[in-house]
Parts: structure tokens; sequence; C-alpha cells
């Protein structure tokens, strides 16, 4: 009776045991085959990790490779802002390679592409031919791109000797942050030298005899230098004061005490605006006289005469 009892007691323990075990194994295994599952997943993030280093390092090599290009390449679009920026530039072509043209600025229209933006200018004015000529040859032979997409010239009725032009420029400007023209930073243009040969249209192809050199009597008479006339309306910027500059802009109180807002390339008396210095409010104007040209540069309680200060002015 006795062992009959310790039998079915201990086959009941090992059912025990056995369960115990079969459900300990199980549960292992279900332990592994997460864990497998988990390593899969892991490696699948890793491979996809892998590919978009390779596809980032492959971009990151393309940028430089077209950053380099862009560097070397003969013309570039500057990311500006416009109609400013090529006003101001223009300026600086006529201002840094002398040359004495006189010409109106119009922005005709704009358009706009994914990344680009265009702009029309008509500039319309005279002078001489080789003027005209070295404008247009320095504004092909820079770097920053424009178009001259139509051009028309004629010789001027009223002043011999010069030439009536007008043509229509386009240009380009990149859609990121512009930078005004007063803080684009024109010493990255490289000057470029003098290289071309041009004839005069307007002139014969073939020479006149040179006349005979006369003799001048020694008591002749000085020429008279020829008074230039100025609108009295005009601003007389060397009796002005620079009061504030804003916005390509710049507002002066005029030899009448009235104050004037003016822009770049506007007319004042003997000369015009050539120059706007935003972050030292400076502006610069060229004035004419019988005597020559000159360059005036107004500050904020100041102005200044061939780079040099050499008079206090009250606001």
């Amino acid at each position: 009776m006795y062992a009959k009892r310790n039998s079915i007691t201990i086959a009941i323990l090992w059912l025990l045991i056995l369960c115990a075990g079969i459900y300990w194994i199980n549960s292992e295994n279900k332990k592994i085959r997460q864990s497998k599952a988990k390593q899969n997943e892991l490696r699948q993030k890793l491979d996809g990790s892998i590919e978009v280093m390779r596809a980032l390092a492959a971009v990151e090599t393309e940028y430089q490779t077209l950053k380099a290009r862009y560097n070397s390449a003969p013309k570039q679009i500057i990311a500006a802002e416009e109609p400013s920026f090529s006003l101001h530039y223009f300026n600086w072509l006529t201002t840094t390679y002398k040359i004495p043209l006189e010409f109106d600025f119009e922005l005709k229209d704009m358009g706009s592409t994914d990344d680009l933006l265009s702009f029309r200018f008509l500039l319309a004015g005279e002078g001489t031919y080789q003027d005209l000529f070295r404008f247009i040859w320095y504004i092909t032979e820079n770097p920053v791109l424009y178009q001259i997409e139509t051009f028309n010239i004629s010789q001027s009725k009223d002043t011999p000797g010069l030439i009536k032009f007008s043509m229509m420029v386009k240009g380009f400007s990149l859609k990121q942050t512009a930078v005004s023209a007063a803080e684009f930073d024109f010493g990255m243009i490289k000057p470029v030298a003098e290289n071309y040969q041009f004839h005069n249209a307007f002139k014969s192809l073939i020479q006149s005899p040179k006349p005979a050199p006369s003799i001048t009597p020694i008591h002749s008479e000085v020429p008279k230098i020829k008074a230039i006339t100025v609108d009295p309306n005009l601003v007389d910027v060397e009796k002005s004061a620079l009061q504030a500059v804003a916005n390509g802009r710049i507002y002066i109180k005029d030899q009448n005490g009235k104050l004037v807002t003016l822009k770049l390339g506007e007319r004042v008396r003997y000369g015009k605006l050539v120059n706007i210095n935003q972050k030292k409010s400076e502006v610069e104007f060229l004035l004419e006289d019988a005597g020559g040209g000159k360059s005036l540069i107004l500050g904020l309680g100041y102005k200044k005469q061939g780079g040099v200060k050499d008079e206090r002015i009250t606001r």
C-alpha cells in the first residue's frame, strides 16, 4: 500500500518537473526567436545606414566638384538684391575703368524659375563711341553674368562726336539670402586689363590726308573756358549735410534746409551720386567743374574731398 502511494507521488513530481522543463524550454526558444528577429532588424538598419552614408559621401563629392566648377567658371550668378545691385555694378564699372558714360537705368520686367530670378533693364544714354565700346567690353569680360538682348546706336544730332545708344540687358540672381549692393564686396571682382581693338562704325575706313601743320602766332589769344551750366533746382551737395543712409537711399539737407531723398545715379548740381556705403554711413558724389572732376564724400557730420576730411559741417 505504501509502496504504491510513494510510486504515485514520485510520478506526480516527475510530471510536474517535466511540465516545468517544457515551459522553460519553450520560453527560452521564444526569447531566442525574438533576439534573432531583433538582430535581423538591426542588421537591416545598419545596412540602410551604410547605404545612406555612401549616398551622402557621393553627394558631398558632387557638391565639391560643382563648387570648384562654379568658382572657376568665367561667368557667375550673384545672390544680390535687384535692381539696386545691377545699377551699383554698372556705376562701379564706369568708375573703376574711368568710362565717362551717361545713361538712364530702368527696370522693365522680371521673371522667376525654381531657383533663379531674372531681370531686364533698359540702359539709354549717350557718350563717345570708344567709351560705349569699352563699357560693353567690360560687361562681357567681367565675371558677373549679363546678357545683352538688344542694342541700338545712332549719331547724336545735338552734340557732334557723341553716340546715342539704348540696350536691353538681362541679369540674373540666385534665390538665396541676398546681399544688398552696399554690402557686396566688389573687391572679389578682379579688374581685367583692356585687350581689344575697335573701329568707330561712324567713321570712314579711308583715312584723309593729314593737313599741313599750321603756325600758331606767338601772341594768340588764350581760349576762354566755357562755363558749366547747371540746374539751380538740383541739390548743391557742397552746401548740404548728410542726415541718414537706409535701404539704398540717402537723406540730406540741401542748401535751402530742405530734406531731400536721393538714389544711386541721381543727378545733383555739377555731378551725380556714384556710391553709397551704408555700413560707414558715407556717400560719394562725382562732381565736375571747369578745371576737371573731383570726388566729394559726405558722412554724418563731415565731408571729405580727395579722401581727406577737410571741413566740418553742421547737420
